[in-house]
């Protein structure tokens, strides 16, 4: 087999399955050691990738096989077939390796090197001090065999280990991301924490949510927020709804609708704003759940501004795309677009009158969708003031426009489509909410009038909003609900079931008096298989005390042949308070509870990374397995457990973005490592730059990032806390779970956004709101506490505690007034469009929250 008259090394030979001979190099070994299933060897392929392959030299015996560098052929006393020397020139001095532990590893890498500390700094970190066991891989242990968790070989695969799709996973780990931290950090590993458990589960992916379009009135319409309810699939059904996650739109918000205008599979949000000819888009995000960050998100400007939108498959075309119908009430039009590929936003619709003019001689007041005239694609009904509905379907290919107007009772609005009654076909019910008598009525989807009814509600209240869905298990078909809108008195939902000839008897259910109930949705979204019905609550926001609600949604459970109506989901204080917010159920993607979502974006980590890099999370950009140890830390200065990963170095030259960026590797204090990913340091993709607001040059920040002596006295914070405290970020941004043995840290909430405490969602007085956690209630809320010298907010001339007055008299969240994290230009960090001024003696609030003259002023 000799061709150049020289014998190979050692004279070796070696056949493969199919007799073809080697003779050097790893294909030698590679004839027998084939990729076996229980094996930790994955190939010639992935060896040839790694370090310990391209970094070594062939060794000195001659047969270039680098296998042997590490491994003794004919015997060794060291499993698995260990050399007990490595010699050069792999190494300048031989090494005898002692055991196949940590020590054969730190024989060669006994430095510094990237995010590996060296062994003397590995020594000290929490894996190597460990007595924790786990079992050993591979084919040659024992099947109990057993190793220390802190052994390399635990985590690291000597010989490469494949990602799945024919390359090497960096580092020589064992498994691509939380794959491998999740073996011993699981329920029935050797580590005392369980964080495989807060994955977001698999089975979750389709879940529905509940998206609620939070519309607040005119004086505080810059709350307005987009809120995502959601389950986890981990709980048993019906499973409890958590949230709201919460996202901003581009302005004040309007209505909403949902569907997938551009057939890419996932379900888009649009949501119009009020006072702008634009709207927002909000795509599903594998990091945010939602987000309005880049192609086809975000802002997007349309013709005219939409009181009402739709989305709805309305014309035949060649992308069989659904279609956008935006209805401008104030000026009688719907505009019809639809989503343009190239462009990636809403174009109008032509070869057809567009704007559509509707309404009459009144003004719009509703739009609803579905099969009505019997075509493959849906049509629209539109109410109008006037005193009418119009039919809008293809009368023609590719043109949309009004083909019938029927004349109803009295403020027809809150239109819906589905076979409610008994005659053939659909209906479409409608609300009339100028009527005390026949206050619903139902046509057949010709326009005739089918009958009226009566809705059951308190004397003066109005039917608002329709809909027709089988929110009933028990009673034959889908019933109509009706919310009935009762401003500062009584609001009620009525839930007609079908009878024959029309309907029965409704079931009345009061939701309460100042919530102003006006928006209803269905679906199944706690996983019991069943509809339920949702009821969308305004609040009510009025001087007298007496009459403030918070707005908020209501879930009706089911009970036999009647519901059960849930207790409020709170959407806030009353500062949301306004037009009944806009419910949908859908399935916009993996939202779920607020989280980190580890391993969501694989293959972006890379362990010295420094900008730009893809957004992501992984267990070792917050935890370096090398370094990380229990010692707990004196903020702002890096606790034990973010020991030795890389952040970023923060250097504030002035306030708000005024900040230079660095390199911190590793992090020595606790913001470094947040401010990483949540800073202006890498790519925000439409995040809030959290460097810039507790940058410590604002003028009032939370001291983050040091001491800062607050406006407010050290009597009113909890014990604990003063006004120079320095926080750690994971002081209010930890896990909601107090249970026994939960996972503590920011790695997932229940509370959003990742909060050891509620903060959205929840009314001002509520007991375990997050700022009580610092902040005295007695000073804040009752005011039990509170004196002209406490929180100075106090008017001596009425001995009125001021805070007292806007959060528990009026019921005014404390983000009305404060920022969360600090304020680059306003003290006592105020939000910059409240309008407030503090003096020696008292201060001035010149907003649009107090009657004219806007102008309030108070003397302590």
């Amino acid at each position: 087999e000799i061709t150049s008259g020289t014998p190979y090394p050692k004279l070796l030979r070696s056949r493969t399955s199919t007799g073809t001979q080697f003779f050097q190099a790893e294909e030698y070994c590679a004839t027998c050691h084939l990729n076996r299933p229980l094996d930790t060897f994955d190939g010639l392929t992935i060896y040839r990738q790694t370090g310990h392959y391209s970094k070594l030299p062939d060794p000195a015996n001659g047969t270039k096989i680098r296998c042997s560098i590490c491994h003794v052929a004919h015997g060794s006393a060291i499993a698995p077939l260990l050399v007990s020397e490595i010699a050069s020139p792999a190494l300048v001095a031989t090494f005898t390796v002692p055991a196949n532990d940590r020590r054969l590893c730190l024989g060669c890498h006994p430095t510094s090197f990237g995010t590996f500390p060296g062994s003397v700094a590995y020594a000290l970190s929490g894996h190597a001090v460990s007595s924790a066991l786990t079992t050993e891989t591979g084919e040659w242990p024992a099947a109990d065999a057993k190793r220390l968790v802190g052994e390399c070989q635990v985590c690291h695969a000597p010989m490469g280990r494949d990602n799945g799709s024919g390359t090497a996973i960096p580092k020589l780990v064992d498994a691509t991301g939380r794959a491998l931290c999740d073996r011993c950090h699981d329920a029935d590993g050797p580590a005392s924490t369980d964080t495989s458990s807060l994955a977001y589960p698999a089975a979750a992916a389709t879940d529905l949510e509940l998206l609620v379009a939070i519309s607040p009135t005119a004086t505080t319409a810059a709350q307005g927020r987009l809120a995502v309810y959601g389950t986890e699939a981990t709980s048993t059904a019906p499973r409890a709804l958590v949230g709201p996650r919460e996202y901003r739109a581009a302005g004040p918000v309007g209505d909403m609708a949902v569907g997938d205008i551009d057939g890419d599979g996932d379900i888009e949000t649009l949501v119009t704003q009020t006072n702008a000819t634009q709207l927002t888009v909000f795509r599903s995000d594998a990091l945010k759940g939602l987000t309005t960050f880049g192609t086809g998100a975000g802002a997007m400007t349309i013709a005219a501004s939409a009181e009402y939108i739709a989305i709805a498959d309305v014309l035949g075309d060649f992308n069989a795309l659904p279609e956008i119908l935006a209805l401008d009430a104030d000026a009688d039009n719907l505009y019809v677009y639809r989503w343009d590929a190239t462009l990636h936003v809403p174009v109008l619709v032509g070869g057809m009158t567009n704007p559509i003019p509707v309404g009459g001689a009144g003004r719009p007041t509703g739009i609803a969708t579905g099969g009505l005239v019997g075509t493959a694609f849906a049509d629209a009904v539109v109410t109008s003031d006037a005193g009418q509905y119009e039919l809008l379907s293809e009368g023609s290919p590719g043109v949309f426009s009004v083909v019938q107007t029927v004349t109803t009772l009295a403020g027809p609005r809150g239109p819906s489509i589905g076979n409610v009654w008994d005659a053939a076909g659909v209906e479409i019910a409608i609300a009339n909410s100028g009527e005390t008598s026949d206050t619903v009525s139902v046509f057949a989807a010709d326009g005739t009038l089918l009958g009226h009814v009566k809705v059951d509600a308190e004397t003066g209240a109005q039917a608002w909003d329709t809909l027709i869905a089988d929110v009933l298990p028990t009673s034959a078909g889908a019933e109509l609900s009706v919310a009935v809108y009762g401003a500062d008195g009584t609001s009620t939902v009525n839930v007609f079931p079908q009878a024959t000839g029309g309907l029965d008897t409704p079931q009345p259910y009061d939701t309460g008096k100042g919530y102003g109930t006006g928006s209803l949705a269905s679906g199944d979204i706690d996983g019991d298989s069943q509809t339920e019905l949702i009821a969308g609550n305004g609040g009510w926001w009025d001087r007298d005390a007496t009459k403030d609600m918070a707005p908020s949604v209501q879930v009706f459970d089911h009970l036999f042949s009647t519901l059960s109506m849930g207790a409020p989901l709170w959407s806030g204080g009353v500062e949301l308070a306004g037009t009944a917010p806009a419910l949908a159920v859908a399935d916009v993607g993996g939202v779920g509870p607020s989280r980190h979502p580890v391993g969501a974006v694989a293959g972006a980590h890379n362990s010295t990374e420094t900008p730009a890099f893809a957004r992501h999370v992984e267990c070792v950009d917050c935890h370096d397995p090398h370094e990380a140890t229990s010692t707990v830390g004196v903020a702002p200065l890096a606790y034990g457990r973010i020991k030795g990963v890389f952040g970023v170095a923060i250097t504030n030259t002035g306030a708000g973005t005024a900040i230079t960026y660095g390199d911190a590797q590793p992090v020595v204090r606790e913001y470094e490592l947040c401010l990483k990913c949540h800073s202006g340091y890498s790519n925000l993709e439409g995040g809030r730059n959290i460097a810039s607001e507790v940058n410590t040059r604002n003028v009032s920040v939370h001291g983050v990032e040091e001491a800062y002596t607050a406006a407010a006295n050290a009597s009113t914070f909890e014990t604990g806390w003063s006004n120079d405290s320095v926080l750690y970020c994971v002081d209010c941004h930890d896990s909601a779970n107090s249970a026994v043995g939960a996972v503590r840290g920011p790695h997932v909430s229940t509370a959003a956004p990742i909060l050891a405490r509620p903060y959205l969602g929840v009314l001002p007085g509520d007991t375990n709101l997050l700022c009580y956690d610092c902040h005295k209630r007695t000073v804040y809320f009752t005011g039990t506490a509170d004196t002209g010298t406490e929180s100075l907010f106090y008017a001596g001339a009425t001995n009125k505690a001021l805070h007292s007055l806007h959060v528990s008299d009026h019921g005014f969240g404390c983000a009305t007034c404060h920022e969360s994290h600090g304020s680059p230009t306003e003290d006592r960090i105020m939000r910059a469009d409240v309008g407030y001024s503090l003096n020696a003696g008292g201060g001035t609030c010149d907003n649009s929250c107090h009657p004219s003259p806007t102008t309030s002023t108070y003397a302590r």
